[in-house]
């Protein structure tokens, strides 16, 4: 039934093919007679329109000679006629139009070198519609026409006919009609044939007994076919696919229903039917107002039985989605951004696609966000409404929604008349300011079934102090920063016996905690000119830091947000009451923390002439430790690293490593306080390190072209046309592959408990190659050292067929192991027509 799209691109042919010429009855008695050849230039004249038959004045040319036959009352053009009335233009080699009988006709001309060919043979142009034919007439009173061997491009393709008539303004008839998106339009490799076609222009085309041709071999046939002829949108039934289903049995799939609505909006109903137990509805409704908003909705419904029909445990599954997007930009400070996917279950994605992207998918995740910003002001708000819904156990998270508002960083005490680097000691003070409402919803289910829901929300506030004055050398930076919090719930637990007890209550409180510091930065920098191998320098750009922080301990009785119960052994269990809430509790325990940070940028200069120098960065190095005076023990925390290179453009380095000073006792599986280089054990442990690697390149690899020495011009012969195809019209690719593609490699080791340390090595790479002109070849895999396997390997494969297209993908291994394979027209009108085989061991469908 797909051929039925191709067909009816025929109906293209519209009014235009009329040969819209009026006869002459205003210059009956004129004579004009030019011998051939001795006229230079195309000559201009213009017959008027007499009461009947045309309307309106005929303007013609002819380069060699224009007739008038007094007797017969004919018109004669010769050599590059032309004839305008109109929006229609005819050009031909002869035209003659004959006022007795009203009827225009027009022919090409034998070439002049004796030959059999015709030359400049009839072109026809009305409005932005191209016809052509060998012999063209048309009579102007009964306004009926035709086109003999006619051709004419269409917005996609082209068509043709033996003859092409028209018997009114409204109707057209096509002998032998032929459609085809083929380049070759003298052998095109494939082509729609119908003996009897009938065209009603901007409606409709009719055709009888179409076959469908390729090399010129006819491979399918269907009796008859009706198909809306209009450009643009337009109403119409979608044409479905058939298939067999290694589940569900034989299927016909997404037949459906196209409603262009109006110019803004338009609706597509299709749906599915399987022969074993399911059925599957689709529905997608557009929307779009060019420079305001534009949308889409879309919904899918899917029933399936699930065991045979005789079964005892045989039972009904109602899958269903639902998919919303918008996007508006409501003014130019305002917009409105949204993306929204509910589905009922992950089994309505592994029934519905092949796409090992989708397969693979862990979470449905939805948006929407309404942003604003004030101009002129540091202010700016935004509404947002996430949802994460997780498809392996169908828990739902939620934020409905979450309001956020900012006031960016201002200095309320700086002066309008100041200069950036002339201001008061007071003018550098600043302050910022955050607000977030939050409203979370989370419905999990247990694994009895068991659905539970916990809705909770909060109100957060933060400020930031801080004062930035400017020094010759060092920068100063103290700071404040403040939270407040406001909830309406808070827990209580106690011990029931060896169980632990968390109860919820509901009371607004306030939650309030605060940390300060002063920080001290400041740059040195190195230059070394070593002048070798046109090196001319390596800059060292060192930033020492140093920042003091101190926090209260917000955890003791005093401040109230943490409480104490004893558990079954009577031993005092400290929790937080706002642990369960949406901003966390207060920080626990006091800090005085005084942190210290190395940052190293090593940059290279070298020259190339004269004139020009190119800057390189080496190596971007840092690293930093802190200490705790308000510790009791462990006051020295882990010691990070962290590097960052790249060789040109070839190869990017990155990675990072933390050490702990401390003694990991095996007997309580933590860090002591004791130091490794007091137990004779080395300065440090290494806890975790990264390194990661990653290259992508792209050019052409020289190769020797495919043109073999033995190889011989073929000789096509179809019909009573031969094409001589010489190598040079061949697939080659010459003497370049355009290759392109990328490798990584990751490696990360984590060591918190050296006794069971955690590794991950992996290995990935994709490789596009063009082997000819017409080939191109895709590979992408990964390969885990550790375990030895490899991840999700995908192999494609695409040749260009001309006027055709195949796509061949693979996965050789995996639980989604299987290939397709389809060859396709490539014309997006026509891209339903196809043949497609695929092996899946799940049993979907595309």
């Amino acid at each position: 039934m797909k051929l039925l799209i191709a067909l009816f691109m025929l109906l293209l042919i519209n009014e235009s093919s009329e040969a819209q010429i009026k006869r002459d009855t205003s210059a009956k008695n004129i004579f004009v007679d030019s011998l051939a050849g001795n006229i230079p230039l195309i000559q201009p004249d213009t017959i008027r329109a007499s009461n009947t038959g045309a309307d309106d004045i005929i303007t013609y040319e002819a380069k060699d000679s224009l007739v008038y036959d007094i007797k017969e009352r004919k018109v004669y053009l010769y050599n590059t006629a032309v004839l305008k009335y109109k929006d229609l233009k005819l050009e031909a080699g002869r035209i003659t139009v004959d006022e007795e009988t009203e009827i225009l006709e027009a022919y090409g001309m034998p070439d002049t070198a004796g030959s059999d060919l015709i030359i400049q043979q009839p072109l026809m142009f009305q409005g932005n519609e191209k016809y052509e034919g060998s012999r063209l007439t048309y009579d102007f009173n009964s306004q009926q026409g035709s086109v003999s061997m006619g051709f004419s491009e269409a917005e996609v393709g082209y068509y043709f006919g033996d003859k092409i008539k028209k018997v009114s303004s409204e109707v057209l008839f096509i002998r032998d009609g032929i459609y085809t998106t083929s380049e070759d339009r003298v052998d095109p490799e494939y082509y729609f044939l119908s003996p009897k076609m009938k065209v009603i222009p901007n409606d409709k085309v009719i055709a009888q007994s179409v076959f469908l041709y390729i090399e010129g071999v006819p491979v399918f046939w269907i009796p008859f076919g009706v198909c809306p002829n209009r450009t643009g949108r337009s109403c119409g039934r979608v044409a479905p696919t058939f298939g067999d289903d290694a589940t569900y049995g034989t299927y016909i799939s997404k037949l459906g229903y196209f409603w262009a609505i109006n110019d803004y909006i338009d609706l597509a109903l299709s749906g599915s039917y399987f022969t074993k137990g399911r059925l599957d509805m689709f529905s997608r409704f557009r929307y779009a107002m060019k420079y305001n908003f534009n949308g889409e909705i879309g919904g899918a419904y899917s029933r399936l039985r699930l065991g045979e029909s005789n079964d005892l445990d045989a039972r009904i599954s109602d899958q269903w989605g639902l998919t919303l997007s918008h996007y508006q930009q409501i003014d130019p400070t305002t917009r409105l951004d949204g993306n929204l996917g509910f589905v009922s279950g992950k089994e309505l994605i592994n029934n519905s696609t092949n796409s090992l992207s989708e397969l693979l998918r862990q979470n449905i995740l939805s948006n929407l966000t309404l942003s604003k910003f004030w101009e002129g002001t540091p202010f700016s708000a935004n509404i947002n409404y996430y949802r994460d819904q997780n498809l392996q156990t169908n828990d739902v998270f939620e934020r409905l929604p979450l309001v956020n508002f900012v006031m960016t960083q201002i200095f309320p005490f700086e002066s309008k008349y100041s200069e950036a680097n002339d201001r008061k000691f007071y003018e550098n003070f600043f302050m910022s300011y955050s607000g977030s409402l939050l409203n979370r919803r989370i419905r999990s289910t247990s694994a009895e079934g068991n659905i539970s829901t916990d809705i909770r929300a909060g109100v957060r506030n933060f400020l930031n102090f801080g004062l930035s004055p400017r020094f010759e050398f060092i920068t100063l930076s103290p700071f404040f920063n403040y939270n407040e919090i406001w909830y309406s719930k808070y827990i209580s637990r106690y011990a029931d016996g060896s169980n632990v007890i968390t109860q919820n209550n509901s009371a607004v409180k306030a939650l309030r905690y605060f940390d300060m510091g002063v920080s001290f930065s400041t740059r040195l920098i190195g230059i070394f000119t070593p002048r070798v191998f046109g090196v001319t320098g390596i800059r060292h750009t060192l930033t020492p830091s140093v920042t003091y922080s101190y926090q209260p301990d917000f955890s003791s009785p005093g401040w109230g947000y943490y409480k104490t119960f004893a558990d079954s052994t009577g031993r005092d269990i400290k929790y937080s009451i706002f642990e369960n809430e949406v901003f966390g509790g207060a920080p626990s325990g006091e800090a005085q923390r005084i942190t210290f940070g190395l940052g190293n940028v090593f940059e290279m200069k070298t020259r190339i002439n004269d004139s020009t120098e190119n800057k390189f960065q080496l190596l971007n190095f840092d690293a930093g430790l802190s200490y705790n005076f308000a510790a009791d023990s462990l006051n020295f925390s882990e010691i990070f690293a962290s590097y960052r290179t790249n060789i040109g453009s070839l190869l990017n380095i990155s990675g990072g490593a933390t050490f702990n000073l401390y003694k990991f006792d095996p007997t309580v599986l933590t860090r002591v306080n004791k130091f490794l280089v007091n137990e004779g054990e080395g300065l440090a442990d290494l806890t975790n390190f990264s390194i990661s690697l990653s290259s992508t390149f792209a050019f052409g690899v020289s190769s020797i072209s495919n043109e073999f020495s033995d190889r011989r011009d073929t000789l096509k012969t179809i019909g009573d046309y031969k094409d001589v195809t010489t190598r040079e019209s061949e697939d080659e690719y010459g003497i370049n592959i355009p290759l392109s593609g990328g490798i990584g490699y990751n490696y990360s080791e984590s060591r918190s408990n050296p006794l069971n340390p955690f590794k991950s090595s992996n290995i990935s790479g994709n490789l596009s190659l063009d082997l000819t002109k017409k080939w191109r070849f895709t590979v992408s895999t990964s390969y885990d050292l550790i375990r030895g396997q490899i991840a999700a390997p995908y192999i494609t494969a695409y040749r260009d067929l001309n006027s055709w297209e195949m796509n061949f993908n693979w996965y050789p291994s995996g639980v989604y192991s299987g290939f397709s394979l389809e060859i396709r027209i490539k014309a997006p009108e026509l891209r339903d027509i196809k043949v497609t085989k695929q092996t899946n061991p799940r049993g979907v469908f595309n």
